[in-house]
């Protein structure tokens, strides 16, 4: 069995490589239902990509498995497992509501530098045909290909990562020496002008003014240098777990939070656009607990027909658009989502609450695009 270079090295995002060879996998055995997954130094599952369940069936199963029963007792194997009936493994919990009622189960480890680093998992519907030795050996070339190309996929990943953390450091560092000990110098050259009794008092307001924006442009600053040096996790960026941590940071327990994540959402997101995403995500949790008091924040990623879209919304105080300042933290958020190629809008309602909402325009390949027309 021959895999072409296109499917494998056509394109360096480990999201697009895994959902080709999930694809692969389905056609290869003849299955139903395929995943791929990808597996952290401890044998935690990290992603988990899918084919051969509908959009409106993933929404239905609500977030991705964790690597739990059976799927994590493939982690630590290192030879394949395939069985008539999967309700009749030990490891087996059950599926989730909406779940397809699957059979026949082949599993294949997916291997690099001595070590499974995620694994191949291909399905049948209770009562079709079992996958045979046929289908065992052609799921076997493949995951020993998948293996070069996810092993080499994660390194550039990881390689990112540690860039990005780096140049973290870099900026929180450039700010603190930089930029905030300019702007302290400059409001005490303000506030010692605007203290000279010679002064206008015309004059002396617009200086005093000046001197308070600086403060407040100061603490804007200090607080994203928080935000960049905040110990978040080293591994590469996943939603579900990443929004859970950013919630316990930043979000007191005395604000009811919560979190609504859809499978096929995260499916569809890159590792950069993930990364964006929390640092929007963090920013505005941080401006409703600041300014808007408060007592539920609302968290929700889903997918709609042309945008994967995040929302976070409050029912605090609100604030009044055309009088409220753009800070540092706002420009930030237009920035990422700038880069994203995403629409970012901030619907403030005094009184009511702020709702913040990210939208990432879908991508289609040439199948679907002809499919809607």
């Amino acid at each position: 069995m021959a895999i072409t270079s296109e499917i494998l090295v056509g394109s360096e995002d480990l999201a697009e490589i895994l959902h080709r060879l999930a694809q692969r996998a389905q056609e290869v055995t003849g299955a139903e239902f395929a995943a791929i997954s990808t597996l952290d130094e401890k044998g935690t599952l990290t992603r988990f990509i899918y084919t051969g369940i509908s959009e409106e069936q993933a929404r239905r199963l609500g977030e991705p498995p964790t690597g739990r029963g059976l799927l994590g007792e493939l982690a630590r194997q290192d030879r394949p497992m395939r069985m008539d009936n999967i309700c009749d493994h030990p490891k087996y919990s059950g599926w989730p509501e909406g779940h397809p009622d699957m059979g026949a189960f082949l599993g294949v480890p997916v291997r690099a530098g001595g070590r499974a680093i995620g694994a191949l998992y291909m399905t049948r519907e209770a009562g079709q045909p079992p996958f045979s030795e046929v289908d065992e050996a052609a799921a076997s070339v493949l995951a020993l290909q998948a293996g070069v190309s996810v092993s080499y996929a994660l390194a550039r990943e990881r390689s990112g990562r540690v860039y990005l953390l780096e140049e973290r450091a870099r900026i929180a560092h450039d700010l603190h020496d930089g930029t905030i000990q300019s702007l302290y110098a400059l409001g005490l050259e303000f506030d010692a002008l605007s203290s000279r009794a010679e002064l206008p008092a015309e004059v002396r307001g617009p200086l005093k003014t000046g001197v308070e924006r600086i403060n407040e442009l100061i603490a804007d600053i200090r607080t994203y240098i928080t935000m960049l040096e905040a110990s978040t996790p080293i591994e590469q960026p996943n939603l579900t777990r990443d929004l859970a941590f950013i919630i316990r940071q930043i979000v007191p327990p005395s604000i009811a939070s919560v979190v609504n994540i859809s499978a096929a959402a995260l499916q569809e997101l890159t590792a950069r656009e993930s990364e964006d995403l929390l640092y929007i995500a963090r920013e505005a949790l941080s401006n409703s607990v600041r300014h808007g008091a408060p007592t539920k924040i609302a968290i929700d990623l889903r997918q709609t027909r042309d945008a994967t879209v995040l929302t976070v919304q409050d029912n605090g105080v609100g604030f009044e658009e055309a009088s409220t300042r753009r800070g540092l933290g706002t420009v930030t958020m237009r920035t990422r989502c700038e880069r994203l190629g995403a629409e970012l809008t901030i619907i403030p309602i005094p009184g009511m609450g702020t709702t913040v909402r990210i939208a990432i325009p879908r991508r289609y390949d040439e199948d679907e695009e002809e499919t809607d027309d």
